[in-house]
């Protein structure tokens, strides 16, 4: 008599099953633990010059809001007004060197806009007469070359024009000393945001001093100058937006140097249009 076939499988073909559900739980396994395990964040670090000024306070805004978004850790390099052409290559450096994987340096706007605007300013200020006038400018440290720039080209117009650069003054600087002692300008153009806030203060309590007061910022201490209508026009770059998309070139491996930050020429009665709150207050 023969013998029935058992219906059940046999002891090697459940081995084999089981040794695939074990393969099968360990890839799952394996793509769980690559999921759930995340990524390091990127090390970016920013060095700009005299980094505790609040004319940097836009700029880290956009910088840390981007970096929020992007989900990466973000370091600001204390620094003061370099003392040196090499300092902003020797912190660079450095900053590699502590593990990070990007650097971000300022970018500045273009020297000639920014020359041609102010320059504009004053020509609107005096009917387009700049003879016989006489500017002074308050720039930032001695090796910041966008102030230098502007100022060297607003000179070059201003003396063709039949004006007087008076002097010029780097920063760190006690603003108020040197326009007690210096013979006052019709104009002072202070292209450093501190220095700015400076001769505006000393403006404030100097009632019987004509001298008009133009410059180049952002924080919320020229803002409120600006409205108060002692500095009579500033040039304000959109550094939140700059801020913001030098981080997101920076995480996506763009090239931050060629990024130009737009500027705009705001009037004390223009900074509550909707246009310009966007700018000033971000």
């Amino acid at each position: 008599m023969k013998k029935l076939k058992s219906s059940f499988p046999s002891g090697r073909y459940i081995l084999i099953v089981v040794i695939l559900l074990v393969l099968v739980a360990i890839y799952a396994a394996a793509r769980l633990m690559q999921v759930d395990i995340p990524e390091d964040p990127k090390k970016i670090s920013v060095v700009v010059e005299n980094s505790g000024s609040e004319r940097w306070n836009q700029y880290m805004g956009g910088i840390d809001q981007a970096a929020s978004d992007k989900n990466v850790v973000v370091s600001n390099v204390m620094t003061s007004y370099f003392s040196d052409e090499d300092d902003l290559d020797d912190l660079v450096t450095s900053e590699y060197l502590n593990g990070a994987n990007v650097v971000i340096t300022n970018t500045s706007p273009d020297t000639k806009e920014v020359a041609n605007i102010l320059m504009e300013e004053i020509n609107l200020e005096y009917g387009g007469f700049v003879s016989g006038r006489t500017v002074a400018f308050l720039l930032g440290g001695e090796y910041d070359s966008f102030t230098g720039d502007v100022a060297d080209q607003m000179s070059h117009q201003i003396t063709n024009a039949g004006g007087e650069v008076i002097w010029m003054k780097n920063a760190p600087c006690n603003v108020s000393s040197i326009l007690k002692k210096s013979v006052r300008p019709d104009i002072i153009v202070a292209l450093d945001d501190d220095l700015l806030c400076q001769a505006a203060a000393y403006l404030t309590k100097r009632k019987g001093d004509n001298s008009r007061l133009l410059g180049f910022g952002c924080s919320a201490n020229a803002v409120c100058y600006l409205d108060r209508g002692v500095i009579d026009a500033l040039l304000v770059p959109d550094d939140f937006t700059l801020g913001y998309e030098s981080l997101l070139a920076a995480c996506d491996g763009g090239n931050v140097s060629k990024i130009v930050p737009r500027v705009k020429l705001v009037h004390p009665d223009e900074v509550y249009v909707k246009e310009n709150e966007k700018l000033l207050f971000p």
